[in-house]
């Protein structure tokens, strides 16, 4: 097996793992929206209010970066394998 292949593997193995910890958040995003409608009608203080829209913002925003991370590193570009194949310090003083 040549290194870019076990790049590869690593590289889409990582994708699989972002790819199930996105399904894991999706699955919060329910209760974080029915929270919200909760503490928009006016039902609690404007702290709960604003409490939960960042909280879904951010749940929102980590979902979207997950989202692009798998797609990146299954497909294993040029970036993905200079990063994983980079010689080392050490390996840079040898030369």
């Amino acid at each position: 097996m040549s290194t870019k292949e076990a790049v590869t593997i690593v590289s889409r193995a990582l994708a699989i793992y972002m790819l199930f910890w996105f399904l894991s958040d999706l699955t919060y995003l329910p209760s974080h929206l029915f929270s919200l409608s909760h503490h928009e009608n006016g039902l609690s203080t404007a702290y709960w209010r604003d409490s939960e829209r960042i909280s879904l913002t951010f749940l929102l925003l980590r979902m979207v970066a997950l989202f692009f991370a798998v797609q990146w590193f299954y497909r294993s570009g040029p970036a993905i394998q200079r990063y994983f194949l980079a010689p080392s310090e050490e390996e840079k003083a040898e030369e």
